[in-house]
């Protein structure tokens, strides 16, 4: 496990390269993103540096898995494979615009192999101070759930300058360090290769963007981090299974936005998945607020929900229940907080 450092600085600076030779690519084949009522960009913008981003990951990963650093086990293979699938998928509906349903066709039957493959069917879900709760043969259905509704929610999310780019870097570095401590190289060597490609990827995207992620980032990027999600609850290497919830904190203010608001416009009578603006940080940048404001705050968010991550695994367990539930807690307050002020100033 020594190597995480020098992957993750090895990936940063191949993304960062990467990123730059894909712009140049993208700008003269005219892939932009044109600007229209929904977008938070005025100018036209290279979109797809996400190819930039996963390369490192995904050479990187091969190349791991041939020098036998890491083992050719199922997961090994899903993570890159199921990856490249869905980066495809992303740059035809980058170039094409596809419909929904063939993006969710293919989204699920990937996820679905890709489950299968890794051995990632959930069995239960635990929830801090009210127990565990047997899924039983829903189990794969629940985690083909998460797999793909996260795709989806990422996909949401990458909205502003830097925003998925941090979660990328945050989320999957303390996944991979999760990794580190039970043992899993085949997670933790992956995922380091992951959170160094943003490094090299945010430098070309915030503050400025000089180039956007794009589909063909975005929904192998979340689907990556979702299934390390569920590596790190099955609890391989040295580590003993451990509750889904904890892992799922570090992708937590990606999932609590997306969420809130898909419940929030389901119950205002809005169709929930219809293209929108209606995302917490989309109402914070309408109301004046910068990109870089936004995106730090989310990113102090990630810090915190990371904090509590570790804390609960040096404590043990003894302090899940205030962590999980102080989390949620503060999440509601900050965003139904934030949300009021936002209404109030507009009238």
């Amino acid at each position: 496990m020594s190597d995480v450092p020098l992957l993750f600085l090895a990936s940063a600076a191949a993304s960062f390269i990467c990123v730059r030779v894909v712009i140049r690519i993208l700008t003269r084949s005219e892939i932009l993103d044109i600007p229209n009522e929904r977008s938070s960009h005025t100018v036209p913008v290279p979109r797809g540096g996400g190819l930039g981003l996963l390369a490192p990951f995904v050479a990187g990963t091969a190349i791991l898995i041939v020098a036998d650093a890491v083992p050719a086990s199922g997961f090994a293979i899903a993570l890159p494979l199921g990856t490249v699938v869905l980066a495809a998928l992303g740059f035809v509906d980058d170039l094409r615009s596809l419909s929904a349903q063939t993006r969710l066709l293919v989204q699920g039957v990937v996820t679905a192999a890709c489950l299968w493959l890794g051995d990632l069917g959930l069995e239960s879900v635990d929830v801090p101070g009210l127990g565990g709760f047997a899924l039983d043969g829903a189990g794969w259905l629940v985690a083909w759930v998460l797999v793909v509704g996260f795709t989806n929610m990422f996909n949401f999310m990458d909205g502003i300058n830097g925003l998925a780019g941090f979660q990328t870097l945050l989320g999957a570095a303390g996944l991979a360090a999760l990794g580190v401590q039970g043992g899993d190289a085949e997670l933790a060597l992956p995922l380091a290769l992951l959170s160094g490609g943003a490094v090299g990827f945010l430098c070309h995207n915030f503050p400025r963007a000089r180039v956007f992620l794009g589909d063909v980032g975005s929904l192998p990027v979340g689907f990556a981090l979702a299934l390390a999600v569920l590596r790190v609850h099955q609890g391989a290497g040295q580590d003993a299974t451990v509750p889904v919830w904890l892992p799922a904190l570090l992708i937590w203010p990606f999932l609590f936005d997306a969420t809130y608001t898909l419940i929030n416009r389901a119950l205002r009578g809005r169709p929930p998945f219809r293209a929108h603006r209606s995302h917490v940080y989309q109402r914070m940048v309408v109301a004046g607020f910068s990109h870089t404001r936004v995106t730090l705050l989310y990113a102090t968010g990630m810090l915190g929900c990371a904090g509590g991550v570790f804390a609960a695994r040096a404590a043990d367990g003894a302090v899940d229940t205030p962590v999980f539930w102080g989390v949620v807690l503060v999440s509601l307050v900050w965003t139904l907080g934030t949300v009021t002020r936002i209404r109030a100033s507009a009238t």
